[in-house]
């Protein structure tokens, strides 16, 4: 499973965007809305596959609350991505907890281990009943949610 990971050390955009074209499957984690709108509108065109992850964190008093997010995109169910809009395009607000707080590296974990499982129960490797596209993860009711099931 470690086989054809390979590192770029550029950024993507629409000069390269068409390298996506060589991938079968592809991870997203930014929060450069106008990149991220450009990197998934070409893997729907190119009916590639991908799973998105996203966290929005809010602080209340001395503690943190948010919700960590998995999307999907298979070709038997993209139209959450495409006209659901499960995936957020705005510009990242430098000024939430994500930018400013250093004790969220176990959230990151979190929601990159349930981008993986998702990606495992797509290809068979877990049961996946429920074949959901968009799942969240509430941290103060610790809560997950399962939504756009195919």
């Amino acid at each position: 499973m470690r086989h054809g990971i390979v590192p770029h050390e550029y950024y993507i955009d629409v000069n390269n965007v068409g390298e996506l074209a060589e991938m079968a499957f592809a991870f997203l984690c930014l929060d450069d809305g106008e990149a991220k709108k450009l990197i998934v509108d070409k893997l729907v065109e190119l009916g590639i596959p991908f799973i998105d992850v996203g966290m929005g964190l809010y602080r209340v008093g001395d503690s943190l609350g948010g919700v960590l997010r998995v999307t999907a995109s298979t070709l038997e169910k993209r139209d959450h991505v495409t006209h659901g809009g499960r995936i957020p395009f705005a510009k990242g607000n430098r000024n939430d907890e994500y930018s400013k707080n250093i004790q969220i590296a176990d959230l990151n974990a979190l929601n990159a281990a349930l981008a993986v499982i998702k990606w495992k129960k797509m290809f068979g490797f877990y049961s996946d009943l429920e074949r959901e596209h968009h799942s969240t993860y509430t941290i103060d009711g610790n809560s997950t949610t399962n939504e756009d099931c195919s």
